[in-house]
Order: structure tokens, then sequence, then C-alpha cells
């Protein structure tokens, strides 16, 4: 275990901070950059490390409030206003020096016995976003990146009206109770908060928790709690992606507005799925296959251990045929093939529907490719997908890092100026906080 947790890289750590380019004049070219809107899950909240915190600017280093800076020097009108958590936000993750080594600490967890250090939610988490029991209906954010939502949830319709309903407006999801989803009488979906946005150009990234969350749950279909026979971590049916992926881009197109969708990664590429390896534990693994099953056989290449999977490792779990790593943190290669064709899918129907609307596409999931097969490097800055060592992503194996959505910022930049000839600068990744080291 201590090749998996016990650190010794070193990087540089930055502040946060917007470029300035004194000589650079900037344009909007044929895009009006007067009303931005950002649309996503976690990675477009400004989400890292576990959790949504704000203590050194994490969460306003989020992509879209990057990116809303530097279309703001081409258009000063423009106002961004994002739903940033004070403080410790919800918690997160962070490095403490252990016995003389950098170990990683999870946040704090009322559920289980949590390391000294263990960093609790801000004293304000419990209240952040509300207005009284309700979310604050009189404001409108730009930026409505809301961690764990599907695009299946965005809307009623399919398999997914019953989860809309229970999770989203009954405030199950903590991370989005900054929009204000009405009462079983009278409910607001998210598609009915980006009708209601007037946006002139928009960026679209949803569609990255219909496919992680099965892979994050080892390819379960994990039961939601309070409604039995529904499945919070199910892979969204393709076609009911398709018909509501259309739906979103129909009612930015129908508000005139001009904008970006992008492609999801291949999720099990990303370091929550690459960092603890047969290699790295240097000794057999033994794993259950599947949950109705009493299978029990040894770990081979072809399987993804989760980054969960070390916290069983270390209560000795895997290490004996009697004790196997439970199947929920484990990747099988048949589920891997699962994962990765329903991806494949999903990108199809998002480049078609994006074309069919006339919106430029960042292909996310080339850029991704790329990083993962080569490499990339920004400002003398080296990334690779290594799990803290490769500089892009945070400590959850998961979400980037501050330097890495600026990263992500760049590339969505890079594509606003080809597609709509405006002449946005992209910012210098260097001036972005990677990885806090004590």
């Amino acid at each position: 275990m201590k090749k998996i947790w016990i650190l010794v890289v070193a990087l540089v750590v930055l502040s946060c901070a917007k470029t300035e380019f004194d000589e650079y004049e900037t344009s909007s070219g044929q895009a009006d950059f007067s009303n931005y809107v950002a649309v996503g899950n976690s990675l477009t909240q400004g989400y890292q490390d576990g959790g949504l915190h704000n203590e050194l600017g994490q969460q306003e280093c989020s992509y879209p409030s990057i990116i809303a800076k530097q279309m703001k020097l081409a258009n000063p009108s423009l106002v961004f206003i994002q739903p940033t958590v004070p403080g410790n936000g919800s918690g997160y993750m962070h490095l403490e020096y252990v016995n003389g080594k950098i170990k990683v600490i999870k946040a704090f967890d009322a559920d289980i016995d949590n390391d000294p250090t263990a960093i609790d939610d801000d004293p304000t988490w419990s209240i952040w976003g509300k207005k009284g029991a309700l979310g604050d209906s009189t404001i409108k954010y730009n930026n409505m990146g809301m961690s764990g939502v599907k695009l299946a949830n965005c809307l009623s319709g399919g398999k997914n009206t019953a989860i809309n309903f229970n999770l989203l407006l009954n405030s199950l999801n903590e991370y989005g109770r900054f929009l204000y989803f009405g009462d079983g009488a009278n409910p607001i979906s998210y598609l009915d908060h980006i009708k209601a946005s007037n946006a002139t150009f928009f960026t679209n990234w949803l569609g990255n928790n219909d496919v992680l969350g099965w892979s994050t749950a080892g390819g379960d279909d994990e039961p939601h709690e309070f409604t039995p026979g529904l499945k919070l971590s199910e892979l969204t049916d393709l076609v009911e992606f398709s018909d509501k992926y259309d739906s979103v881009l129909t009612a930015f197109s129908n508000m005139g507005a001009k904008g970006v969708c992008a492609t999801l990664p291949d999720v099990t590429s990303i370091p929550y799925f690459n960092t603890v390896t047969l290699e790295a534990i240097g000794d057999d693994v033994w794993i259950r296959e599947g949950a109705d099953t009493n299978v029990v056989r040894k770990a081979t290449e072809e399987d993804l251990l989760l980054l969960t999977a070390s916290d069983e490792l270390a209560n000795g779990m895997g290490k004996i045929q009697s004790k196997p790593l439970k199947h929920t943190v484990v990747l099988d290669k048949d589920e891997i093939a699962i994962v990765q064709n329903r991806t494949n899918e999903i990108n199809a129907a998002i480049r078609t529907l994006t074309s069919q609307h006339g919106f430029a596409l960042a292909d996310m999931n080339q850029f991704m490719k790329t990083l993962t097969n080569t490499g990339l490097s920004f400002d003398g800055v080296d990334f690779s997908p290594v799990y803290i060592e490769g500089g892009l992503f945070s400590l959850d194996g998961v979400h980037p890092n501050s330097r890495g959505y600026a990263v992500i910022a760049n590339e969505f930049i890079r594509v606003i100026n080809d597609f709509y000839g405006s002449n946005l600068q992209p910012v210098a990744v260097g001036n972005y906080r990677g990885i806090t080291f004590p």
C-alpha cells in the first residue's frame, strides 16, 4: 500500500490568478459573450480533491470562470455569477506529512474513523445555496454546473423521471441547492433553468455522469436509497440520452445562443482507474466477480482496480481467496468494454447533434487520448494522466486541479476562436495552482 499512497513527488504550487496581456487585443468574432452560461456536472462546477472547496480559490478556478475572465476582456459588459462555496465547502482531501512521508488524507466522514487531520466541511456548508428550506429562485447563475447530475436527470421522461424528482426536488443532492427545483406540484427541471437563462453563449459538458457513476461503482447498478427499484449509477440509455441532449441544444438554439459542446473522455483512462495496479501492489489480489456470484479469482492485468480498492487492501481484503475485494471496487474486462462502448455511442450522438444545431465541438475524448498516449506540455509544464505526478488531476483521481481546469479552459478557448472567429487569449497554465503540498 505504501507504493500506492505514500507520495514523494514535488510539484510547484502557485496561486490561481488571471493572466494579463497588456498588448493583446481581444475580439468576440461572430460570438456574443455578453451572457455566457455553462451547463454540466462536477467538472463544470469546479469540484476537485473529492469536494467543492474554495479556501485557496479552487472553485473560483472552474474552467467556466477562467473562460469568462478571458471573455470579459473582449466584452467588458459580461457579468459571470458562479455559486461559490465559502472556505472548506463540503470538505476535501489533502496531503499531510505522516511519519516523515507525504500521504493522502481523505475528507472528514462522520460514518468512519477519520485521520486526526481530516478536513471537515465548512460551518456554512449546511446552508450553502439555500434560501430558507429552498434554493434561491431570484438569482440567475451563469455557472449552472452541478456535481452529481446526469443528463438523464435534466428533464423528465424515460427511466429517470422518478430519480429526477426524488434526487433534485427533495434536495438529496446538496451540490444542487443553489438552484430552485420547485415542489412536487410544480416541479422545475434543470432544463427549465437552461431555458430561462437567456444565454447568448454557452458551454455544454453534460453527460459525464451518465457513464462515470456506473464505472466508479465497479459496474454496479447502485439502488436508490429511498426509492427501491431505481438505480442511481445505471448507464443512461442511448436513445434517452440523445433525446434529452437534443432538448438541451434546442433550448439554446431557440434563444439564439452560440456555443460549444464537449464529448466525454474515456473514464477508464483517468487516475481513479489506473493507480492501484498489480505492479504497485506487488502481490496477488483476489476479487469477486459481480454482485450475485460466488466466483472468486485472482485479478489480472485486464482488470482495473479502483482507487477505492486501496482502502480494502489496507484492511486486509483481497490478500487471500476467502477475503476477496468487493466487485464494486473492480472493473473487469467485460465491464470496461461496456462503458467504453457506451461512451463511444454517446459521443457519436453528441457529435451528430452538435453539428445539426450548428454549434462548435470540443473533442475532450480525443484530448484525453492525447494526454494518455503522448502527454501534453503547456508553458513549459508537462502533464500526464498519472496520479498526482501527472500534474493535471486533483487528489480524487477523477477531477482536475486548478491547473488542470486551466488546461481545459484553454482547449475550450481554442475551439471558440477557431469556430467563431474570436480572438480570446488563452491563460498561462503555470499561473494556476497545482496540488498543494504540506
